[in-house]
Formats: C-alpha cells, structure tokens, sequence
C-alpha cells in the first residue's frame, strides 16, 4: 500500500498543475486579513505543541509515509533557512503593511474562480452568487482585485478550494502527504491542488502562452511569499518551541484543515465586528 502512495504522489509531483494554485500554504493561511502579520491563537498552539494522545495516535496512523515525508520535511526546512524565511523577513521589514496587503488582495482576487467552481460543485448557489460578484466588483471598482470593496459591501470572502470540495463528497482525506515547496498537505488535498489549477481560467490563459512557466513560478513564489510573510512569527515560534517539528507541523496541518472541512468553521471571511466581539470572532473564523 505505501508503495501505490509513493506511486501516486510521484506521479503528481510531477505533473507542472501543482505549480501554481491559491492554496499554497492553506495550512498557515486564512486569507482573513492579506499582508497583515497574524499570531496562533493560544489555545491553537497549546493543541499543536502538545496534541492530546488521541489526536496523536490518530496522525500516527494517518502518516504511511512517515520516513518519505520526513526527509522532505527536512529538505524544506532547509530550504526555508537559507531562502525563503530571509526572504519573507526581508520583504517585511522593506515593504509596508499597506502594500503586502494590496499583494495579498490581488493574489486572492485572482483565486475567486476557483472559488466560484467549487461552490457550485458544493451546489452552495448563493455562495457562487456572492463570490462572482466580488470578482466582478473588485476586478473593476478595485483596480484588478488590490482594493476589497466588496467586502466594505458585505459581500464576504469565502474560501474554498478542491480538496474542500471532495471533503463535502465524502472522500476521506487519505495519508498525510508532504510535498516539496509547498509543504503539508494529504492525499485528497494534492488531488485537489491539480483540480484547482485546472478550474483556473488565469492558467489556461497562461498555458497557451509562450510565458506559462514563468507566470507558473512567479505566482506561485508570490502566493508561497504572502502567505510565510503572514504566518513568519508563528512558524518561528512552533519551530523554536516544538521538541519535534515534524509532528506539531503535522497535527497544525491536519487539524486547520479539518476545520475548514466543516462546513460552519473557518470559511467564511466576515466583515468587521463591533470591538467587544472581535477576539471571539477572530478565533472562530480563523481557527
């Protein structure tokens, strides 16, 4: 059995669909507040830190591939020591907050067909309403997506993707998967990065474009950008603090994405709140 994953996942590694889609780092990434610098909720840390028994048992048992995904694990925490991490550091501490953000606004502007897709696989036909609408609002009052004016008109962001998608079927999530560059993922959500990228109208632009590797790569560096950028202090702090890395990137992976599987958890972007709810509120949509 581990040998038909190895097989598969091989055969989707290298497949070029996994290059460039929104969901790079679904894991770290709410897409609630785009460029802005977001810190783990307590009660989240503790969980991944130190995962119940159970839970832990549980990702054992789920995670067949266990050596493979470990020496990937490794290769990327290398990769983000001497490139990435420096490289999200610096694009922090250089460029302001106000511009990270209108970075992040476009790079998920242009994920709302994907979203679209997905809602009507989900048969969620208010959901495809709305996120139609925002793409349309912000593709044309919002200057190509740089500006939310939707969400100022109480049209809010919704996240879906794929692998969401076939969660809603009720496909299982399979083995925890591991996939270079891109970090944790699992078996129906690495199906569900090529299914994305092929509902992406961007990407069949590009593919029949002499520049499609390089349009490829550089939205996927700047999606892989906004989202470590985000998410720098917390991965920090998990990795300083965590006696196995492996493990507690493993269970954070695991438990934000069954999260968003639920259907009343994690996947609609609210609009602002008054200030006595906005900490109960944060929690239940990011977490």
């Amino acid at each position: 059995m581990n040998h038909i994953f190895a097989i598969l996942l091989s055969f989707l590694l290298l497949t070029p669909s996994v290059r460039a889609q929104e969901d790079a780092y679904s894991y770290m990434d709410t897409d609630e507040h785009p460029g802005e610098t977001l810190e783990i909720n307590p009660q989240e840390r503790e969980e991944v830190l130190n995962p119940p028994s159970n839970l832990e048992a549980n990702l054992e048992d789920n995670d067949p591939l266990e050596p493979i995904n470990r020496v990937t694990f490794g290769v990327n925490s290398f990769l983000d020591d001497i490139l990435f991490d420096p490289i999200s550091a610096m694009y922090v501490g250089v460029v302001p907050e106000f511009l990270r953000e209108r970075v992040g606004y476009f790079l998920r502007n242009l994920s709302e067909p994907i979203v679209l897709v997905n809602n009507i696989l989900q048969g969620e036909m208010q959901d495809a309403e709305d996120t139609l609408r925002r793409f349309a609002i912000n593709s044309t009052v919002g200057l190509g997506g740089i500006f939310d004016v939707s969400t100022d008109l109480d049209i809010p962001y919704k996240r879906e993707d794929f692998g969401l998608t076939l969660a809603s079927w009720g496909f299982e999530e399979g083995p925890y998967i591991v996939l270079p560059i891109l970090g944790p993922s699992n078996l129906r959500d690495t199906i569900g990065r090529v299914g994305d990228y092929g509902f992406d109208s961007i990407n069949w632009w590009a593919y029949f474009t002499d520049d499609n590797a390089i349009y490829s790569y550089t939205r996927t560096g700047a999606q892989v950008l906004d989202a470590k950028s985000d998410n720098i202090e917390t991965i920090n702090d998990l990795k300083t603090n965590s006696i196995d890395p492996y493990v507690t990137f493993r269970a954070w992976y695991t438990e934000r994405r069954r999260s968003l599987s639920s259907k009343n958890e994690g996947r609609v972007i609210e609009t602002a709140q008054p200030e006595d709810d906005d900490e109960e509120d944060f929690e239940d949509d990011e977490y």
